[in-house]
């Protein structure tokens, strides 16, 4: 039954701030049937209208990723991805009363937490499963993505480097399975830059941000929380490049594939991931045609 298609076996609800808008948010998980995907269901609006969790529904991937479907969008999703993709649940109806998915830590704990504990359910067809055949590259100055053909699952492996600046070179591989998942790269929690700060103050971002939630890196390799500016204590040593390789992990989960590849990630965010999803999309579509 491993690869079967999977589920929730109960409905879940929690509630929490966004991120960027500092906004309080309820979301209630719902088990779905088999080949209904990934679906978020917007409960504040009339008719409760919903949007497929997809490289088809992607509209901006700049700092994080959002959807958007008929003019009603949802944003931060990548952390909830990621959760998702390494329990392996392809089925699942998500409500929400906001436009933004709570933050929670700042990484994908909660969620894996919470959707481990309803029970996850396999269901009576096998999924979606994809396996590349020639190599595909992403690339936008510095930053590139490639993938290569692997047949036995998802691997993943990530280059962060600042060129001398903020934090020391790191880099950092692992297979992608519900274990490793849960256990190196779940709890890794998202951060930013000390040069960045005045600029999400300025577009009015960053509202959601507290001590428990994020990290700042600053240009003199020293990381500490955002508010307070105390020293942060890391999960791991090497916990932001992890926490590079969960936005990945939730990114490419927008193919509503399992893949098998070999993703080698150099400096690479929300835009290129989206990128090396896409054209995931167009050679699986070239496949299943031919």
């Amino acid at each position: 039954m491993k690869n079967q298609q999977r589920t929730i076996s109960r409905v879940v609800e929690y509630s929490g701030i966004g991120l960027f808008t500092g906004e309080e948010v309820r979301l209630c998980f719902k088990p779905s049937s088999v080949d209904t995907g990934i679906n978020f269901v917007r409960t504040d609006i009339e008719g409760h209208p919903k949007i497929p969790a997809s490289v088809e529904t992607v509209s901006d991937s700049e700092r994080q990723i959002s959807l958007k479907k008929k003019g009603v969008g949802i944003k931060s999703i990548e952390h909830l991805m990621a959760a998702l993709a390494g329990l392996g649940i392809d089925n699942i109806e998500i409500e929400i009363n906001g436009n933004e998915v709570p933050a929670g830590d700042g990484s994908s704990l909660i969620f894996t937490q919470l959707l481990k504990g309803t029970g996850i359910v396999p269901l009576e067809k096998p999924k979606k499963t994809f396996y590349l055949k020639k190599e595909l590259r992403v690339s936008n100055g510095d930053a590139s993505i490639i993938a290569l053909p692997y047949n036995k699952g998802l691997f993943l492996s990530y280059i962060l480097d600042f060129n001398g600046s903020f934090l020391n070179r790191q880099c950092f591989e692992i297979e992608m399975t519900e274990n490793n998942f849960s256990t190196q790269i779940a709890s890794a929690r998202t951060w930013g830059l000390s040069s960045v700060v005045e600029e999400f103050k300025k577009k009015g971002l960053g509202k959601g941000v507290t001590d428990d939630n994020s990290l700042i890196l600053h240009e003199d390799g020293t990381i500490t929380k955002p508010l307070s500016m105390t020293p942060a204590n890391l999960r791991f040593p090497n916990e932001c490049v992890r926490h590079k390789i969960l936005d990945i992990i939730g990114d490419l989960y927008l193919t509503n594939l399992e893949l098998n590849a070999r993703i080698v990630a150099t400096k690479s965010g929300h835009y290129l991931n989206a990128c090396m999803a896409k054209k995931i999309i167009e050679i699986s579509k070239k496949q299943i045609n031919n």
